[in-house]
């Protein structure tokens, strides 16, 4: 541990154990964790064998509540651990050797996104705006990460590369980005090219928010999907009509649950003279489905897919 502390660097089990020490020097009742990440496989909550744990955390116990740390990480904050272990059953490293339990349906990951274009008055078809985004938690803790591996300016620089096309951004602008408490939020201007000479303009309102794919692509499940959390996205977009031109067809509305209550999907639109209002909303109410419910989930990440990629359809007057 001296060496640890003396040469500022360590692996995770050095550091949390570090921690640990740390903490016990201070008269507080801390304890080491052994568990197993997600990708490593599960462990036998019965019959835990020492080689298949491959993480080290630190168990903080405060009038009879405990805190679960993770110091190899400077982007979390207190209290939070890496997505990737919450992977089921860990082991407390103490007398007892006390089960502890981490499971992705105890995560809940919200992400609100909200886009307003508006028209150009020097070109019909092109559209300026705003693009703000609140991330969930782990998702600020990956922008984090990135920022600490490559620099903010190699994420900037890629995160415009993504707006390919008639697309592009600039002036990106970030809120709660160094305050590992809270989650980041993000904001840019967006330029929208189009094509004023075209007697019919298509335009996707969920821009790159959308689902292009759907991520359950096997025919057959014979093993549970676990989703790395809850989830529950909502976008929000409103686009001025162009100039001269008149919405000729837009996608419809609708909303469909997943199994009696473990979530839904909505895509609700509407048009005044001026603008197009849309909302879409993804929520599950639980991150583990059985194999008998594979079809149904995978029949609605389909149905989603499907409805992002439709499209509105300008048309001159």
């Amino acid at each position: 541990m001296k060496e640890v502390f003396k040469n500022k660097s360590g692996s995770v089990a050095d550091i949390n154990l570090l921690l640990t020490a740390m903490l016990r020097h201070e008269n507080m009742q801390a304890s080491p964790v052994i568990l197993s990440t997600r990708a490593n496989g599960l462990t036998n909550e019965f019959y835990p064998l020492i080689n298949r744990f491959n993480y080290v955390i630190c168990k903080l116990e405060i009038d009879g509540k405990n805190y679960f740390l993770d110091a190899s990480k400077p982007y979390l904050g207190f209290n939070k651990l890496p997505e990737y272990c919450f992977n089921g059953p860990a082991r407390t490293v103490s007398k007892a050797a006390d089960p502890v339990y981490f499971y992705a349906d105890s995560m809940k990951e919200s992400k609100f996104t909200n886009v307003m274009l508006f028209n150009d008055e020097k070109k019909p078809g092109k559209w300026t705006g705003t693009y703000n985004t609140m991330f969930g938690y782990y998702e600020s803790s990956n922008i984090r990460e990135m920022f600490i591996d490559n620099g903010k300016e190699a994420f900037e620089k890629k995160l415009k590369e993504s707006y390919s096309g008639d697309l592009s951004i600039d002036e990106i602008k970030y809120e709660n980005e160094n305050d590992g408490e809270k989650s980041m939020m993000m904001s840019h201007t967006i330029t929208v090219d189009g094509d004023n000479s075209s007697n019919i303009i298509y335009f996707n309102p969920m821009l790159k928010e959308g689902y292009k794919e759907n991520f359950f692509t096997a025919a057959e499940r014979r093993y549970p999907v676990e989703m790395p959390y809850k989830m529950d996205e909502t976008y929000n977009f409103q686009i001025e009509i162009p100039a001269g031109y008149v919405v000729d067809e837009m996608p419809k509305s609708a909303k469909v649950s997943l199994n009696d209550g473990e979530g839904y999907f909505e895509y609700l639109i509407s048009k005044s003279a001026d603008e197009v209002l849309l909302r879409s909303r993804i929520k599950l109410e639980k991150a583990t489905f059985s194999p008998e419910h594979y079809d149904t989930l995978r029949n609605f990440f389909d149905y989603i897919v499907k409805k992002h990629a439709e499209q509105i359809v300008f048309k001159k007057k």
